[in-house]
């Protein structure tokens, strides 16, 4: 592992990811189904590798955001599932079929044109049907299921291979959570069967919504990647070791003193390498294992620290933004808070400037 040469990069564990994985899919009931969620690179843990690793720790299936993801997928996996969680365009239906995606259908129009297609090719198309449980995104909106999904589930050139939905803040709000858990259930008890993937656990559900009938998949994305969702950081997840995969390091660029005494770094990573150019009072980075104020604003390519209580610090020292150093760590969820983001957006806002280094 070569980082002599990075100003910035980022580290990526992929057997704590391989190990996540398996953990998760231990705790789960005996038959329950794993969707991995590998949209955005795998939430920019680079996807090609990462995919040895899921398949590796026993991913059943894989979802994805959009059909670039789909082909990118398929390019390393053969005889897995892929499901496309969002919306094809009209013009994109076609590539389904040349990458073997399933796409989820959100009105009987869209599973109509699927189901003409897949007969134009000889052929039956599987494909998911996304209910609209209160998210307000895309989806079959439950208020009209009992007018729609008849429709869909009628036509020949396409076979419902499942039912889904997402949970618009399980990592916050476990009553409208469960309200929505309570929708998905009485659309499923009318419309399900055994032969579908019924899923609709999240990572932050998985904490409190026990996984039964009617539900036989989970679609796993954060925790996998070895952050909590929770806003709680004392929720652990039952019965499941799950640790961080991700790092995200640099290096003292120059170091001076100012007139008041005080010893200043400047770090080689800025706001073009994902370092946000806000951060609040609270934000720190780890230099020989103290925690360092980040001073002033981030710049394009550079960013100020306080290291005055921090020893002796040269040129090309090690800088954790996230990540651990001498015992001290620094979590990803921590970083975001400072920065006013959400993990996922921490984890894909960092560019392909910043050297990766595959562990």
């Amino acid at each position: 592992m070569d980082t002599s040469l990075a100003r910035s990069w980022i580290e990526i564990d992929f057997n704590r990811l391989e190990s996540n994985v398996r953990n998760i899919k231990a705790s789960l009931p005996k038959g329950i189904k794993y969707v991995c969620v590998v949209k955005a690179d795998a939430y920019g843990h680079c996807m090609p590798q990462a995919l040895v690793r899921f398949l590796r720790g026993g991913a059943d299936a894989f979802a994805v955001a959009n059909l670039y993801e789909a082909s990118r997928v398929r390019e390393v996996v053969s005889d897995k599932p892929v499901l496309v969680l969002s919306p094809i365009l009209k013009e994109e239906r076609p590539l389904v079929f040349e990458f073997g995606a399933t796409p989820s259908v959100s009105s009987a129009d869209e599973a109509e044109a699927f189901s003409n297609l897949a007969k134009e090719r000889g052929m039956r198309l599987n494909v998911q049907i996304k209910l609209d449980t209160g998210m307000g995104r895309a989806g079959v909106r439950y208020e009209i299921a009992d007018d729609v999904i008849p429709k869909i589930l009628a036509f020949d050139g396409i076979k419902v291979s499942g039912i889904f939905s997402h949970l618009s803040s399980a990592d916050s709000d476990p009553e409208y959570t469960e309200k929505q858990f309570s929708i998905f259930k009485r659309v499923v008890a009318k419309y399900g069967s055994p032969d579908m993937l019924i899923h609709l656990h999240n990572s932050a559900a998985l904490q409190f919504v026990k996984v039964e009938p009617p539900f036989n998949a989970v679609r796993v994305g954060l925790i996998q990647y070895g952050i909590n969702p929770h806003e709680d950081p004392k929720a652990v997840y039952r019965g499941i070791d799950i640790k961080p995969v991700l790092e995200f390091k640099s290096r003292v660029l120059a170091v001076s003193r100012r007139s008041d005494g005080s010893v200043i770094a400047s770090v080689g990573a800025g706001y073009a390498d994902g370092v946000p150019s806000g951060f609040n009072s609270d934000a720190r980075v780890l230099v020989n294992g103290i925690r360092c104020p980040i001073e002033g604003k981030v710049g394009l390519d550079e960013t100020v620290i306080n290291i005055s209580n921090a020893g002796e610090v040269n040129a090309g020292d090690e800088v954790v933004f996230i990540g651990e150093q001498k015992g001290a760590e620094i979590s990803l969820v921590d970083y975001s808070k400072w920065t006013s983001r959400i993990p996922w957006e921490t984890m894909v806002a960092i560019p392909r400037r910043v050297k990766r280094v595959l562990k």
